[in-house]
């Protein structure tokens, strides 16, 4: 999930698995409803519960990959991914290229 974009409906199907978690409390009957998952997912200072929407905790991730080739020039990833994608440009002008990898899909 941090180097990989998942699919919105894979995102959608983990959080209904989370929310059957908390709201089912025995197969043979129904659990309580108690808010909506909009509601839930805000933060406790915003009067939710804080879990996360995981969608967009997805994405952010993933972002967070791309500020690290940012940050740290240096490191083996952004190296590699230098010589690989974007050898004469920068990070900000690269672009897909032939063949691209799934993680350099996702970083983009």
């Amino acid at each position: 999930m941090t180097v990989f974009k998942l699919p919105k409906g894979l995102c959608e199907d983990i959080q209904k698995v989370i929310a059957k978690f908390w709201w089912d409390s025995k197969t043979d009957r129904r659990g309580i409803h108690w808010s909506r998952w909009d509601s839930l997912s805000k933060a406790k200072s915003r009067g939710g519960m804080d879990f996360r929407d995981l969608t967009s905790f997805n994405q952010t991730l993933v972002a967070k990959q791309g500020w690290r080739l940012l940050r740290f020039p240096n490191s083996l990833m952004a190296r590699v991914m230098q010589v690989k994608y974007y050898k004469n440009s920068t990070f900000w002008n690269a672009k897909e290229g032939s063949n691209p990898s799934f993680i350099w899909r996702s970083i983009l």
